[in-house]
């Protein structure tokens, strides 16, 4: 990139969508709104006011990025400034806070959109690559296989430590597995942790079982940890990470809202090519100093897919079409209110992916 605002430093987080409910922030604050039209981050002039970005530099930001350093914002006029954060939590706190008007981010997301102040503006990418992990010599991984997963004895698992990022779709996936295996998230001890961190530790023999994420659960599989299930074995739905915007700013800077859409899909479309989703991947991650082998990559890009305009063309596609479920298993979770819940689905726009791919796309 020619210039970054802010450089991530993920050797202590690593990483990666830890969305945990702690009160961490940014590496350094992002800007506050309201900045004049002037110069963007590459020194171009912009007719427009600051528009604040944030995102991580994982699968669901590496389109951000990629358009920024593109300069696809540039031409389309924009004045765009991309912060860069260790997780989805902290993008949460400055989306509260009016510190960023936009966010691409992942589970964490939900939360935002339930407080009724936000708009589900686009997918960006399915979720794949997370699984909860045990060591092969434990008693956990002796569970009976059914639909894929390894479900252990409720008496066995009851009180098993989890070493995860709270607030995350690895949390989600984690309580949905005990309740697979006829136990509650009361149950179990969920340590909160980053995965950087928690792959550490539950490698070296702290805690019972890891939630991972890529590329942590790939490196637990090719050192012989025994997967008990895969997100989508223990949730059953197909989530997809992507962007969304405060209500303001979606009501009041619509058209830069329409156009960040159309650079965010455009570089979505072009990093559908593998070979160069890959190579691009490498160097965010290099800056990033976030782990990867070759091996982990590659499945990285078979298990996560970019939603690209070909993808929404196709019939059946629906718009952030996993958030209902997703709200409805946090609601009996107690993690968000019944009060609050419709306003996820309420918060779903396809009016500007519509507009931006030339055809109507619904959502549930």
């Amino acid at each position: 990139m020619k210039k970054r605002v802010i450089s991530v430093l993920l050797v202590l987080a690593m990483v990666l969508g830890m969305g945990g409910c702690s009160s961490a922030e940014p590496e350094t604050p992002p800007a506050e709104n309201g900045e004049a039209a002037g110069e963007n981050q590459d020194g171009q002039r912009s007719e427009f006011e600051v528009l604040n970005v944030g995102t991580m530099p994982l699968t669901v930001g590496i389109p951000v990025i990629y358009a920024q350093e593109q300069g696809y914002f540039e031409e389309a006029g924009l004045n765009v400034k991309v912060e860069l954060f260790a997780t989805g939590a902290p993008i949460n706190e400055a989306i509260a806070a009016k510190q960023i008007d936009i966010a691409v981010s992942g589970f964490a997301s939900v939360y935002s959109l339930a407080n009724a102040d936000c708009t589900w503006l686009a997918d960006v990418n399915t979720v794949g690559g997370m699984g909860l992990y045990v060591r092969p010599d434990s008693s956990y991984s002796q569970g009976e296989e059914k639909d894929g997963m390894l479900l252990g004895n409720p008496e066995t698992l009851k009180g098993i430590q989890v070493l995860e990022p709270l607030g995350t779709s690895v949390q989600y996936m984690t309580e949905s597995y005990a309740e697979k295996c006829g136990l509650t998230p009361a149950d179990i001890n969920q340590v909160n942790m980053e995965y950087a961190s928690a792959y550490q530790a539950f490698t070296t023999g702290e805690g019972d079982a890891m939630a991972a994420n890529a590329p942590y659960s790939y490196f637990l599989e090719d050192e012989g940890y025994v997967r008990l299930c895969t997100f989508k074995e223990a949730t059953g739905v197909n989530m997809c990470d992507g962007c969304f915007a405060r209500n303001e700013i979606v009501e009041n800077r619509a058209e830069e809202v329409q156009l960040f859409v159309e650079c965010l899909i455009r570089a979505v479309d072009e990093l559908c090519d593998v070979e160069l989703r890959t190579e691009y991947t490498k160097k965010v991650y290099e800056e990033n100093a976030i782990s990867y082998t070759d091996s982990g990559l590659a499945h990285e890009m078979e298990d996560i897919t970019y939603v690209g305009t070909e993808t929404m063309k196709q019939e059946g596609y629906r718009l952030g079409a996993a958030w209902v479920a997703i709200t409805d298993f946090l609601v009996q979770a107690e993690k968000i209110t019944s009060d609050n819940a419709p306003n996820v689905e309420k918060s779903i726009n396809p009016e500007f992916v519509s507009k931006a791919i030339g055809v109507d796309v619904k959502a549930d």
